[in-house]
């Protein structure tokens, strides 16, 4: 009997579930544009990179999600990208 095919949408990498960018940004209420321009600028490190065919896809963790709303948050508050990031990573 042949398994239901993954939901390509929702995908489990090292037994952690993951999310796509597009639903990051839904759930964070962040565009998925400001999302890439954080990994980039390096405030969100643990985001893993996942080859599909010849490109590579960012994965999210519900950490990572956290992150992302505490940094926007922060931002909403008027603080510079920097300073929101490093607040939003204290615990």
């Amino acid at each position: 009997m042949l398994s239901p095919a993954p939901n390509i949408w929702e995908v489990k990498t090292m037994e952690k579930k993951t999310f796509s960018i597009c639903q990051v940004s839904q759930m964070a209420g962040v565009s998925k544009n400001r999302i890439r321009e954080w990994h980039d600028k390096g405030l969100l490190p643990q985001v893993e990179w996942i080859p599909v065919g010849t490109r590579n896809h960012r994965r999210f963790t519900q950490d990572d999600i956290k992150l992302i709303t505490k940094i926007d948050e922060y931002q909403k508050q008027g603080f510079v990208l920097k300073v929101a990031a490093e607040k939003a990573r204290e615990k």
